[in-house]
Parts: C-alpha cells; sequence; structure tokens
C-alpha cells in the first residue's frame, strides 16, 4: 500500500508495479482532490481520510501487506495502518516512513493560509518539499495548491498518538541524503513508533530521492517485503 505526498496522486506509483515485479500487488491510495478525483473537495482532517479509507481498504486486504509513506503520505500510512489494526484486526508486516519526521518531531505550523498560491509552492520548492518543476507553470502551481492546502491543513492539525498505540510491525525509515528537511536524527525518532525491530535506510537524492531512482527503491522495498514475509513462490 502506497501513499504520495502532500498535493501528489496516485500515479507516480504506477512505474512500480512492473518494477516489484508479479508477486507483489501495489495499492496506491488516491486522496480526493487530485488526479481522477481532481472534482472533489480535498479532505483538511486526518479524521475526514481515515473515515473514508479505512473501511475501503479494510474490504480489501485479504493478504498480508505492507505500508509504504512517503512525506505527508508517511503520516497518512501510519495512522490509517493504526486505524486498520484497531477496528479490523488487520495491522501490517512492515511499515516504510519515506522522507518523513516522526509523529512528535513535525515542527511548527505553516502559514499556508497567508500566501498565494504561486508563493506557496515557491516556498515549499525553496524546502525541497515540492519539485522544481512545479513553481515554473502558473497552471501547475494553482492546480498543486488546492490539494496541496488541504493536505497542508491535515498535517497542522496533526496529533501524535499516545505512546500505547505502537504498530506491532517493523519500521524501516528511509529518507535522502541531500533532504535537509528530514534529518537523519528526524527519521530516527520512528522507532518509538512501533513494538518491532526498526531500521535506517539512507539514499542518494533529496526529498523526493524516490522518484529519482524508482529501480533502488523498489528493489530496497522488495528486499524489505521479503524480510517480513519471506520469498513468495
Amino acid at each position: 500500500m502506497c501513499l504520495p505526498h502532500a498535493g501528489s496522486g496516485a500515479f507516480q506509483f504506477r512505474p512500480w508495479q512492473e518494477l516489484l515485479g508479479p508477486d507483489v500487488a501495489l495499492l496506491a491510495v488516491q486522496l480526493p482532490g487530485r488526479e481522477n478525483r481532481w472534482r472533489e473537495e480535498p479532505a483538511t482532517t486526518m479524521a475526514e481520510v481515515l473515515d473514508e479509507l479505512t473501511p475501503a481498504l479494510a474490504a480489501r486486504l485479504d493478504r498480508p501487506y505492507l505500508v509504504f509513506g512517503h512525506s505527508m503520505g508517511a503520516l497518512v500510512g501510519y495512522e490509517l495502518a493504526r486505524a486498520l489494526g484497531r477496528a479490523h484486526g488487520r495491522w501490517p508486516s512492515g511499515f516504510v516512513a519515506s522522507a518523513a519526521r516522526a509523529p512528535d518531531t513535525q515542527g511548527d505550523p505553516s502559514r499556508a493560509a497567508e500566501l498565494t498560491d504561486q508563493q506557496l509552492v515557491a516556498e515549499l520548492v525553496a524546502d525541497g518539499a515540492v519539485p522544481a518543476a512545479v513553481a515554473t507553470n502558473d497552471r501547475l502551481a494553482a492546480a498543486i495548491a488546492r490539494p496541496l492546502r488541504g493536505d497542508i491543513t491535515i498535517c497542522d492539525s496533526y496529533t501524535p498518538p499516545v505512546a500505547d498505540s505502537l504498530l506491532p510491525c517493523p519500521i524501516s525509515a528511509w529518507r535522502g541524503q541531500e533532504d535537509t528537511g528530514v534529518t537523519e536524527d528526524h527519521v530516527h525518532g520512528w522507532s518509538k513508533c512501533s513494538t518491532g525491530t526498526s531500521t535506517v535506510r539512507t539514499f542518494a537524492g533529496d526529498h523526493f530521492y524516490h522518484l529519482a531512482a524508482p529501480h533502488k527503491v523498489t528493489s530496497e522495498l522488495r528486499s524489505f517485503i521479503a524480510g517480513q514475509l519471506g520469498p513468495r513462490s
């Protein structure tokens, strides 16, 4: 189960299915307000996201599953995995938090409400949180800003769970070596979110290392899957 970064959609994971191979089924989560769900109003609270996704995904998870969440997607994926476990007994076999600070190190709320679409996108590009190409196209910036504002609101209002609400599975925290917004200390914090083992993996690249090197990332993901489930015949 793959969850994308703020303002983006599930299409980015489409090439991963072929790279992961036929023995892994990739389920990319599409939030409202982007790509084929463009006409829908973006969610603004974590509760809205969980209320929609939890029952829909619980009905599809008839096999062992793992979660990969990138940036904001890691927060959503973490809360979604906890909701699936608590409400439906469907705990993940493993969790990958990619390019994301641990839940209790999210930092100060943003000032997104004060900024125009172009200013918002420009700030996030400068922080390395949005691809630079977005800022050069006004129409693209406006298209991205709509779901992005909803996603930022979700992150700004997010409250970390209590210590006894941990995942009972291994966690692996990944980051790009040049990602100044998500440091090694930030990703090490994910170890507190699970009763299982935790590991940290650093890739060459920035905040979007997973898009720049899909072969390396999916290879590592296959290894992580095999480590939790064993080789598939």
